[in-house]
């Protein structure tokens, strides 16, 4: 979804004049966003949508609902190239949201030659990085903190693999250091640490990372 509304084939036939197969032109603006932000859960994407984050810093919010189907990473290709917005990911602490966060950035060959590379947009993993995490763990409750199972090691090692282009190098220490660790964390263990906490610590984030952006 973006901004509560649904993401349908549409996106998927849009041609480079932005206009669709039935001859319906979608136009795509923006007032002032300066990123996309996609969420990995629709649980934590509808919280920051009520606490109306876009309010507080201006920028897009999308959600696939985990792994995004083609229209989503199309609709987020889109308003990337044609709104030259950067694209920041939050997911989980786990290997599978980042997973999730890496199939933006390419698809698997069984998405057929459409799905794999068409739709690729460069995305930053804002977090929640086990780095973060660290930092935090004496203020969060043992209970949020879930051993690493044989698949999410699987993953990891698929995530580290020389031919996997999606983690930069400081991205690959984080993953490293969550191996090392054995363990993961959800996104909704910051609830323990306040009602705003979220909010706030994403909003920081933003900042943080479009004005990182600006520098460079």
């Amino acid at each position: 979804s973006i901004q509560g509304l649904p993401i349908t084939r549409e996106w998927t036939e849009r041609d480079e004049s932005g206009c669709t197969e039935d001859g319906v032109e979608i136009k795509v603006s923006s007032k002032d966003a300066k990123v996309i932000l996609v969420v990995e859960k629709e649980g934590v994407y509808n919280r920051l949508s009520e606490e109306r984050i876009f309010d507080r810093f201006p920028c897009i919010l999308v959600t696939g609902k985990g792994f995004p189907d083609l229209a989503t990473r199309a609709l987020v290709h889109t308003l990337h190239r044609e709104l030259e917005l950067p694209v920041i990911g939050l997911c989980d602490c786990n290997p599978y949201g980042i997973s999730v966060l890496a199939l933006y950035h390419c698809a698997g060959d069984r998405m057929g030659i459409d799905g794999r590379k068409r739709y690729s947009v460069p995305i930053q993993w804002l977090g929640l990085r086990p780095s973060e995490v660290a930092r935090l763990k004496g203020d969060l409750p043992e209970t949020v903190f879930q051993k690493l199972t044989d698949l999410d090691n699987k993953r990891i090692a698929s995530l580290l693999d020389p031919d996997h282009s999606f983690l930069a190098e400081e991205d690959e220490e984080e993953v490293l250091i969550m191996e090392d660790n054995g363990y993961k964390v959800e996104l909704e263990a910051l609830y323990w640490l306040g009602p705003d906490y979220m909010g706030n610590w994403v909003l920081k984030m933003l900042k943080d990372e479009y004005e990182r952006v600006l520098v460079e």
